[in-house]
C-alpha cells in the first residue's frame, strides 16, 4: 500500500475538511484524498495563524475543489510584463463548483495570505476533482 503524505510533515500548514454528520478531519492525521469528499460541508486552510473558510452554502454547490500548485513562472517586470526572472509558486488552491465554473481562493503557501479570490471555467480543473464526486460535478 502506498503512503501518502499528511499536512504533519509541514510547519503550521493544515487543512480541517467538516463533514456533515459532525466529523472533523484533519490533514496532518488524514491525507486529503481519503477525506469523504462526498460528506464534506466546508473546508478551512490552516497556515501560519491564518485561516481560509470555504462552505457549501451557495445553492449551486455541487462539490469542492482542492488543490495546490507549485513550480516556477516568469516574474512581473515594473512595467506589468513578463521578465527575464522565474519566481516559485507555491499556492494552495481551495473552492467549490457548480458544475460549470470553479469559485477559488488561491492562498500563498509559505505567508498563508490570500492571493485572489476568482471565477474560472471547470473545464481548466477537470484533472482535480475527486472521483467520490466526479459524478455529481460531470453529471456522468
Amino acid at each position: 500500500m502506498r503512503k501518502l503524505h499528511l499536512d504533519s510533515e509541514y510547519r503550521d500548514r493544515w487543512e480541517t475538511f467538516h463533514l456533515v454528520n459532525g466529523t472533523v478531519e484533519d490533514s496532518r492525521l488524514k491525507n486529503w484524498r481519503d477525506v469523504a469528499w462526498d460528506q464534506v460541508i466546508q473546508i478551512a486552510v490552516h497556515i501560519i495563524g491564518h485561516v481560509h473558510i470555504v462552505n457549501c452554502k451557495d445553492p449551486r454547490f455541487k462539490a469542492f475543489m482542492n488543490f495546490r500548485w507549485g513550480g516556477r513562472d516568469y516574474m512581473l517586470d515594473a512595467s506589468g510584463k513578463k521578465g527575464d526572472k522565474q519566481g516559485p509558486i507555491n499556492i494552495w488552491t481551495v473552492g467549490w463548483t457548480d458544475g460549470k465554473n470553479c469559485f477559488l481562493k488561491d492562498i500563498d503557501v509559505p505567508t498563508g495570505r490570500l492571493i485572489k479570490n476568482y471565477v474560472a471555467p471547470l473545464s481548466q480543473f477537470k484533472g482535480h476533482i475527486h472521483p467520490a464526486v466526479r459524478d455529481r460535478v460531470l453529471g456522468v
